[in-house]
């Protein structure tokens, strides 16, 4: 076996695989669905700290905007000198300008994986792949809240998913200052997650086990409630301050 496949497949795709099947057995009624939204709450404590640390790199990014701007004015007519200008201003204030996509980067592997699991589960010989300490369920049942099968696409829950993407993105994700170093890439990269990472979620979800469209609204409806909270706690401690 490939020494890449034989890494991905032991510290990425069987951990995840142990642990779906893990909170399934968990449960009395074995809900598959029940299990990948626990699943999912675990993952986002995972990743937590990375996903608080781009979010406070966001923020950092916002308040040093009027100082974009008034650099690119002062070098508007020499992009290069614009450039190292803007790399200055952006180590000055240890800000990353392309902190709001890292995390979407950072996950890409992961959902590779779970797609990879969520197409898998399903099949008995997939069992075999199950660590000693996890009991095998013999078979999973796909079907789950009783109505939703989750080995089958679902263009109802493909359209949650692309809803709570586009909120999830309008939130997070800081409208970067045109013309400035790594601005284009930058605005491409947040036009991608806006509009089209939302068409391609709904596009997905035909063909796709909603297993995974399930995972990635669950873990969007989330980075939405801890954005909202962040806010909330930021603009109290705000007012304490005043």
């Amino acid at each position: 076996m490939n020494p890449f496949l034989s890494l991905y497949n032991e510290f990425l795709w069987r951990p995840l695989f142990n642990g779906l099947v893990f909170f399934y057995n968990l449960l009395p009624w074995q809900d598959f669905g029940l299990a990948i939204i626990i699943f999912t709450i675990i993952i986002r404590i995972i990743l937590a700290p990375l996903m608080l640390k781009a979010q406070r790199a966001q923020k950092e990014l916002s308040k040093i905007q009027p100082e974009i701007k008034k650099t690119q004015e002062q070098f508007k007519n020499d992009r290069e000198a614009q450039g190292r200008a803007m790399m200055e201003l952006y180590a000055k204030h240890k800000v990353n300008p392309f902190s709001g996509c890292l995390m979407m980067l950072l996950q890409l592997p992961l959902l590779i994986a779970l797609f990879s699991v969520f197409q898998q589960s399903f099949k008995p010989e997939s069992m075999s792949y199950l660590y000693s300490f996890v009991t095998n369920p013999g078979v999973l049942n796909p079907i789950s809240f009783g109505i939703l099968d989750l080995s089958k696409g679902n263009i109802y829950l493909g359209v949650l998913a692309a809803a709570t993407q586009y909120i999830q993105s309008k939130l997070t994700i800081v409208t970067p200052a045109p013309s400035s170093a790594g601005g284009d890439f930058a605005k491409a990269l947040r036009w991608q997650a806006l509009y089209f990472l939302p068409v391609l979620i709904l596009v997905w979800s035909f063909k796709l086990p909603s297993a995974l469209i399930l995972y990635w609204t669950v873990l969007n409806f989330l980075g939405i409630v801890q954005e909202i909270i962040v806010k909330k706690v930021s603009v109290g401690g705000a007012d304490l301050k005043t």
